[in-house]
């Protein structure tokens, strides 16, 4: 059975903190507990399906204008709308004809497009 494991983002050295409190707090992925051997530097969150965010810091670092993460949050997604109008973050939504969709881009500059539940 194929399923995602991880996704890698790039984020600005001295961007962690920040991207951090974006996943926790407006996400609600968990930081995970680095196991032994795991590099120090690493920067993991895992969301509740067990998909996981990874951070690397790139010196270089430019996020894309298309490429995103796409997260299907169900019926959470009113909850983290209201999240969105109480924040700075800039976001759109788009009622379409698979549910709704909210779009934003996280403190890196890396693109989120955050699916709901069409409800009928």
């Amino acid at each position: 059975m194929l399923r995602l494991h991880h996704v890698n983002l790039s984020i600005p050295v001295d961007g962690a903190d920040a991207e951090a409190a974006f996943l926790v707090d407006f996400l609600n992925y968990e930081r995970m507990e680095l196991t032994p051997g795991t590099p120090p530097q690493a920067k993991w969150f895992e969301g509740e399906d067990g998909t996981q965010i990874h951070l690397s810091e790139d010196p270089e670092h430019h996020p894309s204008s298309r490429a995103h993460v796409a997260v299907d949050l169900g019926d959470g997604l009113n909850v983290l709308r209201s999240k969105f109008e109480k924040s700075a973050y800039e976001y759109t939504t788009y009622d379409g004809p698979n549910g709704p969709v909210l779009f934003c881009q996280d403190p890196a500059g890396n693109r989120w497009e955050l699916r709901g539940t069409l409800v009928s």
